[in-house]
């Protein structure tokens, strides 16, 4: 069984080899992400603007911009690939291989992966400042998008684990110790909503929950961390 699944395994890595992940990307066009929300290719393009918008904000160099920009762009490139389609866990990992086979810049390649992370409440945090950049980036693009159609954790329903999108988000900052108004942070993720008139309430509102939300999930990542009640 096993021999069977390398054997699987090894045909989608040589066949997605053939396939640029600049192809992969336009096939995004194709995948929805969310019913009203749009594609992963419109997520794709969301999630540039954010960190485009956070590279301003944090200083970085243009050099840095230039790959910031390119590992936004191909982020979500390997789940149209083969292997991601039967290995879905290989996300991101196999967007890494696929972007140094195909000569993308080191950086480029490991903040694909690292985008991710973390990927559960024990997993690593993103190594480099770019994949802690686009991570932050795709979460927040999909807490403010859902947020904005009114799909908010409800109870023990959560089913695009907003929460846990949150909380990374949260321990991403810290552990980088970035500067970030997330205030005007999530203003700047909502405007493709408002944009598409998509947003079910008024912008300021919608806002104000996220930062609402946002301050619970605060409130429970410094209790873990051992603050004091009534210091938080």
């Amino acid at each position: 069984v096993l021999r069977a699944r390398l054997s699987d395994a090894e045909f989608f890595y040589e066949e997605d080899k053939k396939v640029s992940l600049e192809q992969c990307v336009e096939k995004l066009k194709y995948v929805v992400f969310q019913e009203t929300l749009g594609t992963i290719y419109d997520k794709t393009m969301n999630i540039m603007n954010n960190s485009s918008y956070l590279a301003g904000e944090l200083g970085l160099e243009d050099s840095q911009k230039t790959m910031l920009n390119r590992a936004a762009y191909l982020a979500k490139a390997d789940l149209v690939t083969n292997m991601v389609k039967e290995f879905d866990e290989l996300q991101g990992i196999m967007g890494r291989e696929y972007a140094l086979v195909q000569g993308e810049r080191p950086e480029v390649a490991k903040a694909i992966e690292e985008h991710y992370m973390p990927r559960n409440a024990g997993d690593n945090m993103p190594g480099s400042l770019i994949g802690a950049i686009v991570g932050i980036a795709d979460r927040i693009d999909t807490i403010s998008g859902c947020f904005s159609i009114g799909i908010q954790p409800t109870g023990s329903q959560d089913p695009y684990a907003l929460r846990r999108q949150a909380i990374s988000i949260i321990n991403i900052i810290l552990d980088k110790e970035l500067h970030i108004n997330l205030n005007t942070l999530v203003e700047k993720a909502i405007s493709p909503f408002v944009e598409k008139r998509i947003i079910k309430d008024e912008p300021s509102k919608v806002v104000d929950d996220i930062m609402e939300f946002f301050k619970q999930r605060l409130k429970n990542v410094l209790l873990d961390k051992n603050y004091e009640y009534d210091v938080i």
